[in-house]
């Protein structure tokens, strides 16, 4: 039994870069389950709080607007104090493209009025792009337009599916190179989670869920930030 457990669990001298790998991951997962649980239970507890939650730019959708500002700026700092890295200046470039989705530009804080979409609404985000593409697919087909739906789900929860089975690889105490880039896997797969919800349903529900993962993944991104950017992250965790 003792090959199956933990390396800290079963005695053994952990590395100190893989035991600080996982505790920043375990501290990630669990701010991201804390929100996801408080949210959830502040709906079901407060119905009448669900309006400042989830509403256009309420408390969900300002932290996530934060905590994606935080990602920004914090791959600038640290590409200014240490130099570029890749994945730091990756990171910081998909965290800029979500705010500016997030803010709508800044259609809203500066009053101009963004390009009509095509089958109603505003072109203000990058992601209206892939609407845009799921309306024409429908106007041609109902079945393409579910299969880029599906392909969108699929993608998404293989990313998941990835990140969690190196996340579980590293407590097991192996670790791979993708185990130190499993935040950001998850995030996209959380972000593209959201997206297939939002071009493909309408119930408030769901909407309900598109927010929260959203919010999630704007975590998720900002602690990558931290873990691959920032010297005392990476020194207990993957260089």
């Amino acid at each position: 039994m003792a090959e199956f457990a933990h390396p800290i669990l079963a005695g053994a001298t952990p590395d100190p870069r893989r035991s600080g790998q996982i505790r920043f991951l375990v501290v990630a997962l669990a701010l991201v389950g804390a929100v996801t649980t408080a949210a959830a239970l502040a709906v079901i507890v407060a119905p009448g709080i669900r309006h400042l939650l989830l509403k256009e730019d309420g408390i969900v959708e300002t932290g996530t607007v934060l905590f994606l500002a935080a990602a920004v700026f914090g791959a600038a700092a640290s590409t200014l104090r240490r130099g570029p890295r890749v994945t730091v200046v990756l990171a910081g470039l998909i965290g800029f493209a979500e705010l500016l989705d997030e803010t709508s530009f800044g259609a809203r804080l500066f009053g101009f009025q963004p390009p009509g979409l095509y089958g109603g609404g505003q072109l203000d985000g990058f992601h209206d792009l892939v609407i845009l593409a799921y309306r024409m697919l429908r106007d041609v087909s109902h079945g393409l337009a579910w299969l880029l739906v599906a392909l969108i789900l699929a993608l998404s929860a293989g990313l998941v599916l990835l990140a969690l089975r190196h996340i579980r690889q590293g407590m097991a105490g192996t670790t791979t190179w993708l185990s130190g880039h499993a935040l950001l896997l998850l995030h996209g797969g959380f972000i593209g989670l959201a997206q297939a919800i939002d071009i493909a349903a309408s119930s408030r529900a769901l909407a309900a869920v598109e927010e929260v993962l959203e919010i999630n993944a704007a975590m998720l991104l900002a602690a990558y930030v931290v873990q691959m950017g920032w010297p005392n992250a990476r020194r207990s965790g993957v260089r």
